[in-house]
């Protein structure tokens, strides 16, 4: 199975190796070799994004919502990794800089 959904007390994940992801609506396509953790914010107006390569924390990323809306916002990313982000069209690109 690609992904995996883990319900850990009221809190759900979504654990994926997958190259493309769906999560609230944004589309995120991701270079092989990262894994993506996704959920667990304990704010409801919140999804909290983690992009892991090996067992090191790459990228975090937060996804705000609003009511008709909700934008990504970067909390950190590694000098490693080219994080491209399109908010026209939901989609957010992971991958190792050449």
């Amino acid at each position: 199975m690609n992904h995996n959904g883990i319900l850990l007390g009221k809190r759900h994940f979504l654990y994926s190796l997958s190259p493309l992801i769906e999560v609230e609506g944004w589309t995120f396509t991701i270079a092989p070799g990262f894994k993506v953790i996704a959920g667990g914010s304990a704010n409801p107006l919140q999804t909290l994004i983690s992009v892991y390569r090996d067992n090191e924390k790459v990228a975090q990323l937060v996804l705000n919502h609003r009511r008709s809306d909700s934008d990504v916002t970067v909390q950190a990313v590694s000098s490693e990794i080219l994080l491209e982000i399109a908010p026209a069209t939901r989609t957010v690109s992971v991958a190792v800089k050449q």
